[in-house]
C-alpha cells in the first residue's frame, strides 16, 4: 500500500486550478500507477499541501472521482482507489453530450427553488411516495437496469416538483420525460459507468441527502444539496468533453 505519494510528474497544481484539474491530475497519477489499486489515498490536508489548493477543492475532487468509481471513500479510515474497469452497466444514449448538458442546465434552473419549497410544503402523502421513488430507483440500480433508473429518476423527480407546488414545471417534465431520461442516460454514457450498492454515485444520482432534507422540512439545505448536484455534473460534463477532444486528436 502505498503511503502519502506526491502528484504525477509535473510538479503542484498551482492554487489557481480548478476541480477537474485536481481530478485529472488525480486521475493521472492512478494511470500511472503513482497510486495503485487498493493503495489509501493521503489524507486531504496532505493532498491539498501537495497540490497547493484548499481542503474543499480535494473533498470535491475525492467526492467526484468517487462518483466517477475511481475511488472509495470509507468513514473513518479514508479514500481507496479501485479498479474502475469492475464496473459493468453502462447507460447508452443517442443524446449528445452538448444536449444534455443544456436540459440539465434548464432542470437546475427549475429544481433548486422547487427543492426549496418542497421542504416546505411537501404533504405526507408526497413524502411517502417521494422515499418509495427514491427505494425503487435503488433497487433498480443494483440491478443495472439502467431504463428503469432513468424512468424512476425522473418520477422522483416529478414528485419533488409536485411537493414545491411546481405544477406547471412537472407537466413540463411528464410531456418532455423521454428527453430528460435520455439526458440521464447520455451523462453517465458520457462520464462513466454506474456502480450499484453504497457506490457514492448511486448516492450521488438517487439524491438520498436531498430527500432526507425535504423530509426534515430544510429548505435550505434542500436548495444548497441541488446546488451541489449542478457544480457536480458541470464538472463531469467538463471532463467528458476534454476527454472528447483528447480523443478527436
Amino acid at each position: 500500500m502505498s503511503k502519502d505519494k506526491g502528484p504525477p510528474e509535473g510538479g503542484q497544481v498551482r492554487p489557481h486550478y480548478l476541480v477537474d484539474q485536481v481530478i485529472e491530475a488525480l486521475q493521472d497519477a492512478m494511470d500511472k500507477g503513482v497510486y495503485k489499486v487498493g493503495d489509501r489515498l493521503p489524507p486531504e490536508m496532505k493532498l491539498a499541501g501537495q497540490f497547493g489548493v484548499g481542503r474543499s477543492t480535494i473533498r470535491e475532487a475525492l467526492r467526484v472521482l468517487s462518483h466517477l468509481n475511481r475511488v472509495e471513500t470509507r468513514t473513518g479510515s479514508g479514500s481507496y482507489v479501485v479498479d474502475h474497469r469492475r464496473t459493468k452497466a453502462h447507460a447508452q444514449s443517442t443524446m449528445s453530450l452538448d444536449e444534455a448538458a443544456d436540459i440539465y442546465a434548464f432542470r437546475y434552473t427549475v429544481e433548486t427553488p422547487a427543492a426549496e419549497q418542497a421542504a416546505l410544503r411537501r404533504t405526507g402523502r408526497q413524502m411517502k411516495a417521494i422515499r418509495q421513488l427514491l427505494e425503487s430507483a435503488k433497487k433498480h440500480l443494483e440491478a443495472q437496469d439502467m431504463s428503469a433508473v432513468a424512468a424512476v429518476d425522473t418520477d422522483l423527480h416529478i414528485a419533488i416538483l409536485e411537493a414545491g407546488g411546481s405544477r406547471f414545471a412537472a407537466e413540463l417534465y411528464r410531456t418532455n420525460r423521454a428527453r430528460i431520461e435520455q439526458a440521464f442516460k447520455a451523462l453517465l454514457h458520457f462520464t462513466g459507468p454506474a456502480a450499484p450498492g453504497t457506490s457514492t454515485l448511486a448516492l450521488q444520482s438517487l439524491h438520498d441527502d436531498l430527500v432526507a432534507a425535504i423530509e426534515r422540512g430544510d429548505g435550505k439545505l434542500a436548495a444548497r444539496l441541488v446546488n451541489r448536484d449542478r457544480k457536480e455534473v458541470e464538472i463531469w460534463i467538463a471532463l467528458a468533453r476534454k476527454q472528447g477532444k483528447r480523443k478527436d486528436r
